[in-house]
């Protein structure tokens, strides 16, 4: 096995600082927070059984 080429300390903690300004950037604030509702929390929600769909499940079997 090939051993992979390690990178210097300082070009690493550039990288990570460069990522952090580019972060701040996106992180102005003003975005809402996203708010899930309660649907979207249930592990198993209700599924939709009427006759139209009971019929077209019906006609494709």
């Amino acid at each position: 096995m090939t051993e992979r080429k390690k990178r210097p300390k300082m070009i690493f903690r550039k990288f990570l600082k460069d990522n952090q300004k580019i972060l701040k950037e996106f992180d102005t604030g003003e975005t809402e927070k996203y708010v899930r509702d309660s649907w979207m929390m249930q592990n198993n929600p209700p599924a939709d059984v009427n006759e139209e769909n009971l019929r077209e499940e019906a006609e494709n079997f």
